[in-house]
This record gives structure tokens, C-alpha cells and sequence, in this order.
């Protein structure tokens, strides 16, 4: 497995790419997207240039209030609620659910 991470931004909203695969792939309600944060990292996988994504609720707790860019969370992965990565030029996108992220999601 090779992973390398270049850069770093602070928060954000939510990209659309990943938020249409919240709301596609993984079913999450897009009400229950309103009001996350995310941050990005632009980094390799396996060999392929890719954006590295976290998103967190940034008012659960004094520590997310306290989230500066990617490895800010490196600290607090229970934070976490949604993670993964979007390869660059292919437009490929995995994420999965973090250990904030809710078990199962309403229908």
C-alpha cells in the first residue's frame, strides 16, 4: 500500500462530489448533511494522485471546535464521521462511514 500526503487545507463545506456519494452510495439523508465540515488532503494511493477527505460535525465538541486542517483529526479520529478519498482524473470516490458516523441511517 503506498500513502502520501502533500498539503492541507482548513475547513470547509462539504465538495458536491461528496456529498452526492453521501446521498447515493451511502444513503445518508441530506438533511443530516447540513452543517458538517470537511477538510482535504492531497495525497497518493496505491500509486494514484488523490484528494483525501474527512468530514466532522465541528459543534460536537470543544475538540472539533478546535479542528485546523487534515491532520487536526489525526488527534480525534471519533470525530470522524465520514472519510475516504476521491482519485484525481478518474473522478473514482470511496468513503466510508467514521466512528462518529451514526450505525444506520433512518429511512
Amino acid at each position: 500500500m503506498d500513502l502520501f500526503w502533500l498539503g492541507g487545507e482548513g475547513p470547509h463545506d462539504i465538495p458536491s462530489w461528496a456529498h452526492v456519494h453521501l446521498v447515493t452510495t451511502l444513503k445518508v439523508p441530506p438533511e443530516n448533511l447540513t452543517g458538517l465540515r470537511s477538510v482535504e488532503k492531497i495525497g497518493f494511493w496505491d500509486g494514484k494522485r488523490v484528494s483525501f477527505i474527512r468530514i466532522y460535525a465541528p459543534r460536537t465538541s470543544d475538540e472539533a471546535l478546535q479542528i485546523k486542517d487534515f491532520t487536526s483529526l489525526d488527534q480525534h479520529p471519533e470525530l470522524v464521521l465520514y472519510e475516504g478519498y476521491r482519485e484525481k482524473g478518474s473522478d473514482q470516490v470511496f468513503l466510508q462511514r467514521g466512528r462518529a458516523a451514526p450505525k444506520t441511517q433512518p429511512q
